[in-house]
């Protein structure tokens, strides 16, 4: 009688693999727009070398350009004026770098929990005037201003009654508050700020 020999293949645990890095919503960095005129200047300079190229061989008319330039800073010396200008020249050139290399500034807040999920600060603004407008006692809301940090919901509230008893336009808006605070502002980490109107009686 053979004995059989039985393997059993070890399952081996997948790894556990690192969460993926976030990337943030930024604005472009402020050294593009100096960048993009820079690079019209550079166009300009070789549109005028292509055409004193031209000139000069004769496939074109008319007096070439670059010369009139050459000629025009010659004679410049070193002076008060010019160390100036080189001076001023030499710090936007640092400036420059230094916006190239900095980050451009965050333009979403990025929602509470594991999900790679981004708000833009006016859809922040919207959450929080449509959860407002929805709470009872509450007339209307609109949300007036909203930054990346920050939004301001203006309400009007009135008085309503509850099981509870009559609920005054105050503790209304007290609520629109504490609601507005677990609902967007734990979302976002967004700062709520309500400013309530009472409806004259």
């Amino acid at each position: 009688m053979s004995t059989q020999t039985v393997e059993q293949d070890e399952q081996v645990a997948p790894s556990s693999r690192p969460p993926a890095p976030r990337t943030q919503p930024r604005r472009a960095p402020v050294v593009v727009l100096a960048a993009t005129v820079l690079a019209l200047v550079l166009i300009g300079i070789a549109v005028i070398a292509v055409r004193d190229l031209l000139v000069s061989q004769g496939w074109a008319t008319g007096s070439p350009i670059a010369p009139v330039l050459v000629d025009g800073s010659d004679g410049l010396r070193a002076s008060v004026g010019l160390a100036i200008v080189g001076g001023v020249v030499v710090l936007a050139g640092l400036v420059l770098i230094w916006l190239g290399l900095r980050p451009g500034r965050r333009t979403h807040l990025r929602v509470t929990g594991d999900a790679d999920l981004w708000l833009a600060p006016g859809a922040v603004a919207a959450l929080a005037q449509e959860t407002a407008d929805r709470l009872p006692g509450v007339v209307s809301a609109d949300s007036s201003r909203s930054t990346r940090r920050r939004t301001v919901v203006d309400i009007v509230v009135a008085a309503r009654n509850t099981p509870d008893g009559p609920q005054e336009a105050a503790e209304v808006a007290e609520h629109v508050r504490a609601v507005l605070d677990e609902e967007v502002g734990w979302l976002t980490g967004a700062s709520i700020k309500v400013r309530a109107t009472e409806v004259p009686r």
